[in-house]
């Protein structure tokens, strides 16, 4: 299954979301999920599907490469 990370933040009352991916392999999925941000935010590893129903497909279609 081709996996995509999910960056999130609460701010002002609304979140906001990052999308990363896809990742290649479980490994480089697990690498990012436990790489900090200096701004506090979520992190989650989860599949296309999911990632479009949390951050749009607009999102998951301009993910940023790792």
């Amino acid at each position: 299954m081709i996996k995509y990370g999910v960056s999130s933040k609460y701010n002002f009352g609304e979140w906001s979301h990052r999308v990363y991916g896809p990742f290649e392999t479980e490994e480089q999925a697990e690498k990012w999920l436990h790489t900090e941000e200096c701004d506090f935010r979520e992190r989650e590893i989860m599949s296309k599907t999911a990632a479009i129903k949390l951050a749009g497909k607009k999102a998951v279609e301009n993910a940023m490469e790792v």
